[in-house]
């Protein structure tokens, strides 16, 4: 009996504190509500800010959407039916269907998600996060701050602990809560008027796809170059990629890129810009990148103190220093750094072909690996078309190493 009633209360305990992490106090909705995918803060906007509706937490639909994120959790979704329900499902047979006129939800096996309504504010559709972590499989994790709450979603990609994580955001945290407050900014979390509507992106092979909500051409959809059908096969060769990125510019397109084809390579940044750059850094790692350094100063000297300076303070994002520098020093070099310089540079792909035609035309001249430099990118299409013609001819994404680069 004694036994019985420890294993009721303990089952009590468990599903108290289970509650307790899923359903957010309310006193935390009048702070800025962060939301970490992976290793990235998220910015605040009407896409990406969680909400708290009934007790639970609901994010955007577009958390799931790899074009606005950055990351493919595997997730697909898209209205059907006339856009009386709304369907996520993955590669793997699982699906999980939203009726926006009953507000319930089902899934092909097992039971009901709960909270299982779609929640539309402004044009934005939100749906339960802890409900469709749980489903597919992600791991999902809710933290109450002082700058405010935080959700943090992420599958087997992401590098850091969620206490090492919250450590490390912690000054982005105070950043944006400092300059929410002295602008009185709404947070974009659904109570703002005017909100921005999200487009439901129409997924191949969907269910229902033919109800879909039809969507705008996409400047992130491939678009691969035009090559006359008697054109003889292209010669192959390898090749190493490298992305050159700014504060001033999203990587996520580029990135989103070099995913398309599964290539990874070195994402350089900066070397005086690394705390600005951290969100890009933690996004580029963790999407299996190596992370590198732009030398800065007029001198040898001056360039390998930014380097050593630009690695330690990446050693407080990753808990890992760099050798990877861009561009060709010798100063560096004997310090031991690993020196990339790129044999083609491209700072914006506009042309697919002429792009994809350059890059032949290198490889075939080159006896080695052909390193690729791509600045970061305003849309991924363009770049994801040439990488994914080169991969189509055979040609081979080399792995950056830090004993073969």
């Amino acid at each position: 009996m004694k036994k019985g009633l420890k294993t009721t209360i303990s089952l009590l305990c468990a599903t108290a504190l289970t509650l307790a992490l899923l359903i957010l106090p309310s006193s935390a909705s009048e702070d800025l509500f962060f939301l970490s995918i992976n290793d990235t803060i998220a910015v605040q906007t009407s896409q990406t800010t969680p909400i708290q509706h009934g007790g639970w937490i609901y994010v955007p639909v577009s958390v799931f959407n790899s074009n606005v994120t950055g990351v493919n959790f595997g997730i697909y979704y898209g209205f059907t039916n006339n856009n009386e329900t709304l369907v996520f499902y993955n590669l793997s047979g699982k699906t999980m269907t939203f009726n926006l006129q009953t507000g319930t939800a089902a899934v092909l096996s097992g039971e009901a998600p709960v909270p299982g309504k779609v929640v539309r504010q402004n044009g934005v559709y939100y749906v339960p996060a802890y409900a469709i972590c749980q489903y597919f499989g992600l791991k999902y994790s809710f933290y109450s701050t002082e700058y405010g709450p935080f959700l943090r979603i992420k599958d087997g990609n992401a590098m850091l602990s969620d206490a090492l994580f919250l450590n490390s955001a912690a000054s982005i945290m105070r950043s944006r809560v400092n300059g929410y407050h002295q602008n009185q900014v709404p947070n974009g979390g659904g109570n703002q008027g005017g909100g921005t509507t999200i487009p439901i992106p129409s997924v191949p092979g969907s269910p229902g796809n033919s109800d879909s909500v039809e969507s705008p051409a996409d400047p992130n959809v491939p678009v691969p170059p035009e090559i006359p059908d008697n054109t003889p096969p292209a010669p192959t060769f390898s090749l190493y990629l490298g992305v050159q990125a700014s504060p001033k510019r999203n990587i996520t397109p580029t990135l989103n890129a070099l995913n398309s084809v599964g290539a990874a390579g070195v994402v350089f940044f900066p070397a005086g810009a690394v705390e600005e750059c951290a969100d890009q850094i933690r996004q580029a790692a963790g999407r299996g990148h190596k992370v590198g350094l732009i030398p800065e100063g007029d001198t040898s000297a001056q360039r390998l103190e930014s380097v050593q300076n630009g690695s330690r303070r990446l050693a407080s994002i990753l808990r890992q220093e760099t050798w990877f520098v861009l561009g060709s020093d010798q100063a560096l070099s004997d310090a031991g750094y690993l020196c990339w310089s790129p044999s083609l540079t491209f700072s914006e792909v506009r042309d697919a072909t002429r792009t994809y035609n350059s890059l032949v035309k290198a490889g075939a001249h080159k006896n080695d690996a052909l390193r690729l430099l791509v600045h970061s990118q305003s849309s991924s299409g363009l770049l994801a078309g040439v990488l994914g013609q080169l991969k189509e001819d055979g040609d081979i994404f080399l792995v950056l190493r830090e004993t073969r680069y």
